[in-house]
Formats: structure tokens, sequence, C-alpha cells
């Protein structure tokens, strides 16, 4: 009897059973091992996403779920009240994924700093109020190279990116991406608050 080639959907729903098992650390490693050796049309990662989601309702509960999304939102909430007392004149920003509440298929918490502080004196004061020390990097943006800190909290990737006053206009557009100029979901430390 010969087996039938797995669809792009199969394929997707086996990337999140990958992801959401642990079997795979992210959905671009869950993709290429749930396609291997199969020619059917890879899934992108929205539909690796959905199905993830549906499989974490499922296990958690709608309820459980929540929760979860809540938990979320109290890290970020946690580390940019720390970084408003850092950067009083600055504007903080959730930005991506979390900020829209899907944690589906792992989620980073990336947080946007626009300040003229540098990004050592940011992660000198999170390293002070206990958070682990971060790893630096460099992001290149369509606006130029932007500072960024890496670090784990309650098991969860953050990500924070400081984005120096002096960018153009469009980089402090709160709906687009840094990256490639994308819509994005992003909520103040205000908006967290209230869902809080």
């Amino acid at each position: 009897m010969v087996m039938a080639e797995p669809t792009t959907d199969q394929i997707a729903r086996e990337a999140a059973r990958l992801v959401q098992t642990g079997a795979e650390p992210d959905i671009d490693r869950a993709i290429h091992a749930a396609a291997a050796g199969h020619d059917a049309p890879r899934p992108g990662h929205g539909l690796v996403r959905e199905h993830a989601q549906g499989m974490a309702m499922q296990a958690l509960g709608r309820e459980g779920y929540a929760e979860q999304v809540r938990d979320v939102w109290r890290i970020a909430e946690e580390i940019m009240t720390v970084l408003e007392r850092v950067v009083p004149d600055g504007e903080l920003l959730l930005a991506g994924r979390a900020a829209r509440g899907q944690i589906d298929g792992g989620v980073t918490i990336h947080v946007r700093v626009y300040t003229d502080q540098s990004i050592g004196e940011i992660a000198a004061a999170l390293v002070e109020h206990g958070y682990e020390e971060p790893a630096f990097e460099t992001a290149r943006s369509r606006f130029g190279c932007l500072d960024r800190i890496r670090f784990v909290e309650a098991c969860r990737d953050i990500v924070v990116t400081r984005c120096p006053a002096g960018l153009p206009a469009a980089a402090r557009r709160r709906d687009r991406d840094l990256f490639q100029g994308r819509p994005i979901a992003t909520a103040t430390l205000e908006d967290l608050r209230k869902r809080l």
C-alpha cells in the first residue's frame, strides 16, 4: 500500500506538535523536521502557530490559555515598569505577537525603548533589579543598526531594543515593525496595566 504524501496543513500540524512537545526548539526547525522527505509545499509560520494555538487551547482550556497570555503580559509589564524608572522621558512599547496575546508556538517578548540612554545603562538597571545578565546584540533595521539586549525571564525570551531618539519619524510609528515596515501589534505600559 502506498502512503499519500502529507499536505501542507498536515506538515503544519506536525510542526506545531513538535514545537508544543519541545521536540524542536523553534518553528523553523519544526517545519524542517516535519517536511523532511516530502514534496508538499512547506507551511508558513502563521499556519503552524494556528495549529499550536489550537493544541494549547485544547490542552489548557480557554481559561488556562488566557492565564498563560496574562503571565506573558505580567512579565512584560514588570520589565517595562523597571525601564520606565530608568528612562522616565523615553517611550516604551511591547511589540509583536506578545502584544497581541499570541503566545502559541513560542513567543519572544519584544520591548522597544525610545531613549538616548545607552543600552549598557538599560542593561545595568535591569541586572540591578534582579534580572539575569543579558547578551548584547546589534540588529540591522530599516533605520540602521540598533542595540539590543537578550535574556530569559520565567522561561520566556526577552529582547529589549534601544531606539535612539534621533531616528526618523517612520521609526517611531507604533504600527510598523522596525525591519520590513510591516504592520505590527504594539502595547504601551498603560495598555498592559489595563489588560491586567
